[in-house]
This record gives structure tokens, sequence and C-alpha cells, in this order.
């Protein structure tokens, strides 16, 4: 019978010693280890790969700076140009971390050690990432909208519809003829966040008769990445339930997937392979030790702030 490998970490035990004896094991087990955990990829499209900077406009609503006129006989078809927001940059932010393997580690085959050291790097790079796409929401100023009230209590159905309704009607300036059209269909939060929506009382109540099914209480809770990401359940019909424990527990996003900003990339995800620190020996270098170095250089930026509402005091 075939065995059945369901993550990184299952499959045949290798020792340290011959996880090093390829140096581009490790490195390539923690790059694939990433693929998909970013959370900023529910936020921001992938646009083409930049040079450092990158020069943007601020979404302006899809119209003609110019409404359609009635023209007299012989009179000239006028003409005109769609709106174009404020002119932005983004700068590419080079970030990145190293794993160490010792000789201790490898000798001694401590293989828990090095699975900790790989998941603590891979965690830490993640957080990184949400850090960043926290740091751009604030400077863009996206719209915030205050919850009735602690979770614990209150009506998380109204606040979050109410959430819904602020993206969906979002327009430019004082303008309400100037709508966008945004469509939000997923939500962020903390999981402490979303087991007090669930197991609230005003959530709960629509979940009688038939729609007892689609309770979420009784349907999958978990995530797919080491933060949690998109769960299996969908909350209002419309809304995609993703949870991370970076997000603070009195806040939550409700927005439209991938159409808030854009990532780019100068230099993508990359793994060095394993080498000696301080000169390459058998003994690993004069720090008896080899490590990897994990870089990237990215710029993301918001060019549709109103695409999203962060919805606070929920806890």
């Amino acid at each position: 019978m075939s065995e059945l490998i369901t993550s990184a970490y299952d499959g045949p035990k290798l020792t340290v010693s011959e996880m090093m004896e390829d140096p581009t094991f490790i490195p390539q087990r923690v790059v694939d280890g990433l693929q998909g955990q970013f959370l900023e990829d529910l936020f921001f499209r992938q646009a083409e790969a930049n040079k450092g900077v990158v020069a943007f406009r601020e979404a302006a609503a899809e119209y003609l700076a110019d409404d359609a006129e009635e023209i007299a006989e012989f009179g000239e078809i006028p003409v005109s140009a769609p709106e174009l927001g404020p002119l932005r940059a983004a700068y590419g932010i080079k970030s990145g971390e190293a794993i160490r393997i010792s000789y201790e580690m490898r000798n001694e085959n401590k293989v828990d050690q090095v699975n900790r050291h790989i998941q603590a790097l891979e965690k830490t790079v993640i957080r990184h990432g949400i850090n960043a796409v926290l740091g751009v929401f604030e400077s863009a100023k996206i719209p915030e909208l205050q919850a009735s009230a602690p979770w614990t209590g209150g009506d998380p159905v109204k606040d979050v519809f109410d959430a819904v309704e602020l993206v969906q009607s979002a327009h430019e300036g004082d303008d309400l003829n100037r709508q966008f059209d945004y469509e939000p269909n997923t939500i962020l939060l903390h999981p402490a966040s979303y087991t007090k929506l669930i197991r609230n009382e005003q959530m709960q109540k629509y979940y009688i008769g038939a729609a007892a099914l689609d309770n979420p209480i009784f349907l999958n809770q978990n995530g797919d990445s080491i933060f949690g990401g998109l769960r299996d359940t969908e909350l209002f019909g419309t809304l995609r339930v993703a949870t991370s424990r970076l997000i603070e527990p009195g806040n939550a996003y409700v927005f439209e997937a991938q159409g808030v900003g854009f990532k780019s990339d100068t230099m993508p995800l990359t793994a060095t392979p394993l080498y000696s620190e301080g000169g390459q020996s058998e003994l690993g270098g004069p720090t008896m030790s080899w490590r990897s170095d994990l870089v990237r250089k990215r710029a993301i930026a918001v060019d549709n702030p109103k695409a999203v509402v962060k919805l606070t005091g929920i806890a």
C-alpha cells in the first residue's frame, strides 16, 4: 500500500545529516511551506515586477470627466476622458531572515530542533507580511466602522452587513452618483472574534429548520495556513471567512478579495542553499554552523482604499 503524504513533514523520516547532504533541501522546504500562506495575497492582486519604485494612481470612479451632452444639428460631438485619481508611489522594501543549523544539530540528529527552526522562520516571515499590510492600510486611511457593541453581545450580523453596505456604496468624494463597483466577498478576523461571531445569539437565530445544516458551528473550523487563512465556511451566502492570530481581536476587515491594492516583486521569495558561516569546512566554518538566507523585495500599495472597511470595537 502506498504511503499517503499530507504535509511537508510527512513521508520518510530523514536524519538532519541526510537533509543537509543536499544544501537546497531545507531552504526549498521553507519556500514550499510558505506558498499560499501570506495573508496579503487575500487583499492584493499581483502586478508586474517592479524596479524598486512603482507609480500608480488611486482609484477614481469609472466615469468620464464630462457627462453626455445634447448636440445641435451640425454640432461637434464632445470628447472626454476618464478622470484619474491622485498620483502615488510605492517603494520596494527588502526584508529577510536566516535559519541556522548547528554542528550539534547535525551530529546529534536533532530533527525536532530543525523543524522548530523552520516553523519559527515561516511564522516570522508571515507576521512581517501582515504587519506590512496593516501599515499600508493605516497610511491609506481606509474607512473604519465602529461596531454597535462587542460581539459577546450586541448584533454582529448588523455590524458585518453595515460594513458590507459601506463597501458596496463607496463613491468618489461627496458625489453619490460617482460610485465604485466594489463587491465585498471576504471577512478577515481573529479566530477568537470568529468564535464570538458564530456563537452570538443574533447570529444563531438565523440557523433554524433546514438552515441548521449550514450552521458554521457544525462545519470545519480549521484554516489552511499557519496563522489560519481561509476557512471552509462562508457567511451570509457571500462572505468567505479568513482568520489570523495576527489580527487584533477587536478588529475585522470586510473587503473585496484582491481588489484593495497590488503587490509587485523586485525579488521574489528566495532562499540560498545552506553554507558555512565564515568559510566553508566540514565542521561548518569557524561558528560550526550552516545557514540559509531567506529574502524578498516587494512593493505593496493600496490603490482602492474604499474596497475594504476596518470594523472596530468587536471585542
